[in-house]
C-alpha cells in the first residue's frame, strides 16, 4: 500500500526506537571488528602467514557485511515511521469506491467470515491447535489459544524445541541404557562418544531452525507441531546404537574422538532453557491481558413507512455510517449494498432485500502492558544483541586457533563452535523480543446491516380546485421493512515492521464487545430520517410567491373585464336608451304584446 499523506495524522508512534538504537550499537561494534580483521590481512601477509591472512580476509568480509546490515536495519528502525491514512490493513477486501485502486494482499478474512462471526457470536480467529505437541503446549497454557498468530507460532517453536531437546536426552539415555545392560554391544567402544556428538549436532540443528525473525507467513496461519518428528527421533535412537555397533564390529572400527561433546550439549541446553523460559514467560504475561469476548449488539424490528427501499440503504451508507468516520477517513466497506428489487405480479408491487458490512477507521489503542512486561522486552533486546556482539568478537579471535588446526584440532573446534551457538541463541532471544515490540492494537466499530421487505406503489394527487389551483401528483411507495442491525466494538491486532509496508501485516480480530450506545444512535438517526419524510410534496416560499403573483394577475384580469363592460355601456347615447325605455314601458302597459312592441323601431 502506498503512503497516503493527510494533514490530520492517526497519532501512531514508532514502536522500534529502542530496539533500533540497540541494534545500531551492535552493528557498529561488528562493523569495527570486521574492519580490524581486514586491516590485519596486510600484516599477516608480510609475516608469511597466508592461511591466517585468508581466514582474516574471509572473516572480515563476513563480519563487515553483517555489521553494515545490522547498522542499516537499526538506523531504519530509529528513523521516521511513515503512517498514511490508509493503515492498517483491512480485515477483508475493501470494496469502497475511494479505495478501489488499493491492492491489499494481506487480508485475513472475507466478508462472509465477518458476517458469520457477527451472526454466530463467534471468533474464527482462534483456530484449533494442529498437532500433538501444539495441543500439549496449549493444554499447559490454555490462554495461548487467544493470542495472535505470530505469538502462538513463537511459543510453539520454543516449546517444541525444548520438547525435542528433552526427547533427544531421553533417546540418548535409552541408547546408553541398552548399551550398559548388554542389549547392544557398545561397551568398551567409542559408540557413546559418537552418539554424544550426534546429540550435540542434533540440538544445534533443532535450535538453529528456531531463529527465524518475524515473517508475514507466520502472521497468516498457525503452524502445526505434530508427533512426526518424535516418531523419527525414537526410531533413530533405537537404530543409531545398533548401526554404529555394527559398523564398529563388522565394517571398520570407529576412531576415538579427540573431543568430548558434553560441554557443547550442556552449553546448548542452558541457553535453550534460558531462551525458552524468556519467550514463554513473555507469552504468559501477554496472555493474561487477553479478553476474548464475542459480544454483539443487535436490533430487529418491523417498520411500515412511505419510502422507497433504495433510499433506506442510501441513507444508511451516506448519512448514518458517514457520521461515524474517524478524522473524515472513509469507512472500510466489506460488502456494499445492493437493494435487489423484485417485482411480483405487477409493476406497482414487489419485494426487496439488501446487506451491508462496514468497519470504521481503526483507531490506535495502546496495549495495556505491565511494567514487568516492558522491562522484559528491554532485557531481551539487550541480551540478544549482546550475545550477537560477543559472538562476533569470538569469531574474530577464532582466526588464530583455526590456522593451527593441523597441529591442535580441539582449540580450533571450540573457537568456532561456541560463537556459532551464541549467535544462534542471540538471534532467538532478539527475535522473540521483536515480536512483542511489533504488536499493535486497534479499535473500531463493525456494523452489519440487513433489510428485507415488500413495497407497493400508489398515486396521490393534491391541490385540485375549480379555479386556478396549484396541483401536486406523487407516486407514493409504501414499504413494509424488517431491518436487522448488528454492531460490535472490535479490538484487532497486527504486527508492524520498519519500511514502506510497515502496517500491512494481517490484522486479526481478538475481541468483540457490545456497542449498545452506537446501536442506539444509529437507530435514532434512522428513525429521524423516516419521521421527516413527506408523502405529499410541499410548497416552499418561492412557490408561494409565484402562486400569489399568478393569483394577482388573474384578479386584475377579471377586474379589467368588468371595467371594459362598463365603458361600453357608457358609450351608448342617452337619448337612445331613454327612447328604448319609453317604448318598453308603452309595450308593457298597453294591450300590444312585448314582441310587437319590440318590432317598433
Amino acid at each position: 500500500m502506498a503512503f497516503e499523506y493527510g494533514s490530520d495524522t492517526l497519532g501512531i508512534k514508532k514502536p522500534f526506537k529502542f530496539e533500533g538504537f540497540v541494534l545500531t550499537i551492535r552493528g557498529l561494534i561488528v562493523t569495527i571488528i570486521g574492519v580490524v580483521a581486514l586491516f590485519a590481512v596486510k600484516d599477516l601477509v608480510n609475516d608469511g602467514e597466508k592461511t591466517a591472512a585468508w581466514l582474516s580476509l574471509g572473516m572480515g568480509i563476513l563480519l563487515l557485511s553483517n555489521g553494515i546490515l545490522a547498522t542499516g536495519r537499526g538506523l531504519f528502525k530509529v528513523m521516521r515511521f511513515y503512517v498514511g491514512r490508509g493503515v492498517p490493513a483491512s480485515l477483508a477486501r475493501n470494496v469502497g469506491k475511494s479505495e478501489s485502486h488499493v491492492k491489499e494482499p494481506f487480508v485475513a478474512y472475507g466478508d462472509k467470515n465477518i458476517e458469520q462471526m457477527m451472526m454466530g457470536r463467534k471468533n474464527t480467529t482462534f483456530v484449533e491447535p494442529d498437532g500433538w505437541l501444539a495441543r500439549m503446549l496449549h493444554t499447559l497454557m490454555p490462554r495461548l489459544l487467544f493470542m495472535p498468530y505470530p505469538i502462538r507460532n513463537l511459543a510453539q517453536k520454543l516449546g517444541s524445541g525444548m520438547i525435542y531437546s528433552l526427547l533427544a536426552f531421553l533417546c540418548f539415555g535409552l541408547a546408553w541404557f541398552s548399551g550398559s545392560t548388554g542389549l547392544t554391544d557398545i561397551s568398551n567402544t567409542p559408540v557413546l562418544d559418537w552418539l554424544s556428538i550426534l546429540l550435540a549436532v542434533y540440538l544445534f540443528i533443532v535450535w538453529s531452525q528456531r531463529r527465524s525473525p518475524l515473517q508475514r507467513l507466520l502472521c497468516g496461519t498457525v503452524q502445526s507441531a505434530g508427533s512426526k518428528g518424535i516418531v523419527l527421533m525414537v526410531a533413530f535412537s533405537i537404530l543409531a546404537p545398533v548401526i554404529l555397533s555394527y559398523i564398529h564390529h563388522d565394517v571398520t572400527p570407529l576412531p576415538e574422538l579427540p573431543i568430548s561433546a558434553g560441554s557443547y550439549v550442556i552449553f546448548i541446553t542452558v541457553l535453550a532453557a534460558v531462551a525458552t523460559a524468556y519467550g514463554l514467560f513473555l507469552t504468559f504475561l501477554r496472555a493474561k491481558l487477553a479478553n476474548p469476548k464475542t459480544d454483539v449488539s443487535e436490533f430487529r424490528t418491523n417498520w411500515q413507512e412511505s419510502i422507497h427501499p433504495q433510499e433506506i440503504f442510501i441513507n444508511f451508507e451516506n448519512i448514518v455510517m458517514a457520521n461515524r468516520r474517524y478524522k473524515e477517513i472513509p469507512n472500510r466497506v466489506y460488502r456494499d449494498f445492493d437493494a435487489r428489487l423484485v417485482e411480483q405480479g405487477s409493476n406497482d408491487k414487489g419485494k426487496f432485500s439488501g446487506e451491508m458490512v462496514q468497519e470504521t477507521q481503526p483507531v490506535f489503542k495502546a496495549l495495556p502492558i505491565t511494567p514487568l512486561f516492558k522491562l522484559l522486552r528491554i532485557i531481551g533486546t539487550c541480551a540478544g544483541e549482546s550475545l550477537l556482539a560477543v559472538a562476533a568478537i569470538m569469531f574474530y579471535f577464532a582466526i588464530e586457533p583455526v590456522t593451527q588446526i593441523t597441529s591442535d584440532i580441539i582449540p580450533a573446534i571450540n573457537a568456532l563452535a561456541y560463537p556459532m551457538i551464541l549467535w544462534v541463541f542471540g538471534q532467538i532471544i532478539s527475535n522473540s523480543a521483536r515480536v512483542y515490540w511489533s504488536e499493535m492494537h486497534f479499535e473500531s466499530l463493525l456494523v452489519y446491516f440487513q433489510c428485507h421487505g415488500t413495497y407497493s406503489e400508489s398515486k396521490v394527487s393534491t391541490g385540485t380546485g375549480i379555479h386556478d389551483s396549484t396541483r401536486s401528483e406523487n407516486v407514493v411507495v409504501r414499504s413494509s421493512l424488517t431491518p436487522w442491525i448488528l454492531t460490535s466494538r472490535l479490538v484487532t491486532s497486527c504486527f508492524a515492521e520498519s519500511g514502506s509496508n510497515n502496517l500491512e501485516y494481517y490484522r486479526r480480530i481478538l475481541e468483540l464487545h457490545k456497542a449498545d450506545d452506537d446501536l442506539d444512535k444509529i437507530t435514532s438517526e434512522m428513525r429521524e430520517f423516516l419521521g421527516n419524510r413527506e408523502t405529499i410534496a410541499s410548497v416552499n416560499q418561492k412557490d408561494l410567491a409565484s402562486a400569489s403573483t399568478i393569483y394577482q394577475v388573474n384578479e386584475e384580469t377579471r377586474s379589467n373585464k368588468n371595467n371594459v363592460g362598463g365603458q361600453i355601456a357608457n358609450e351608448i347615447p342617452r337619448e337612445r336608451i331613454e327612447g328604448e325605455t319609453e317604448r318598453n314601458d308603452i309595450n308593457l302597459d298597453g294591450d300590444n304584446s312585448l314582441d310587437s312592441g319590440l318590432d317598433v323601431k
